[in-house]
């Protein structure tokens, strides 16, 4: 069994490299899960990003920090296969896990939020994970966390160590050297990267983001042009677990 997870897929270039390149891969997989939270402008995912995203071949798409920046999404969440982080409080619209089925092999995918750095108040990711893990039956599962902090990654990776297949991480934008496995067998990477351009600060307008900096006011997000990289992961599983964990990457021409 194969699974490809395909980073942020951030503004127009993300959505374009996307949409030419996933389905020439589409075959080539059992599954491919999406992060789409910045899918709609660089921040939130509308129903026409999301339809585009699923025509590309996505199976699944996950969501982030970003999750409720468009009321779209209010009733996609409900009714489409989009999952947000798990460890929202009780009665947050959506789900934050997802079972992917084929030939009776059940695939758990969850998403919980960091809370380093991250600027929400959320439950614990760590026991949020224990708790779906307990519930909801599967024969493998790949934790997604959307988080700021790389320590914060690996402490989830080496809490849930030998209990799921893998652990990926999300939000930085920017895809970590460090695909490979932990000493109980979990496949891990701290960030899977972006899709989208990288002639760019994490997608945005280099401008606009050097203004942030230089002058320490706020400036509206405006989404960066030009071409953009398809960036992934993807998994090889043996039964319940991954065998093989290796970066994925293509150039728009």
């Amino acid at each position: 069994m194969r699974v490809l997870f395909v980073g942020d897929v951030t503004a127009k270039p993300g959505k374009r490299v996307l949409a030419m390149h996933l389905p020439d891969i589409r075959d080539e997989y059992d599954w491919v899960i999406v992060n789409g939270e910045n899918a709609a402008g660089g921040k939130g995912l509308d129903r026409k990003s999301y339809r585009l995203i699923r025509e590309a071949g996505a199976d699944l798409v996950t969501l982030g920090n970003h999750a409720w920046d468009k009321k779209e999404v209010y009733e996609l969440i409900e009714t489409e296969p989009i999952i947000r982080a798990a460890n929202y409080p009780p009665g947050t619209p959506g789900k934050g896990w997802w079972v992917l089925e084929s030939g009776g092999f059940r695939l758990l995918v969850i998403q919980v939020m960091g809370r380093v750095n991250i600027g929400l108040l959320l439950d614990d990711p760590f026991r949020t994970v224990d708790r779906i893990l307990a519930e909801v039956p599967h024969d493998a599962a790949i934790v997604e966390i959307h988080a700021e902090a790389t320590s914060e990654k690996y402490a989830l990776g080496f809490y849930l160590d030998g209990r799921v297949a893998a652990v990926l991480g999300t939000h930085t934008h920017i895809p970590t050297l460090d695909a490979g496995f932990l000493p109980g067998g979990t496949a891990i990477q701290a960030d899977v990267g972006m899709t989208g351009t990288y002639r760019s600060i994490i997608g945005g307008e280099v401008k606009t983001f050097l203004d942030r900096f230089l002058t320490a006011r706020p400036q509206p997000f405006r989404s960066a042009e030009g071409p953009a990289r398809f960036t992934a992961t993807e998994l090889v599983f043996d039964g319940a677990r991954v065998t093989a964990i290796s970066p994925y990457f293509w150039e728009e021409p």
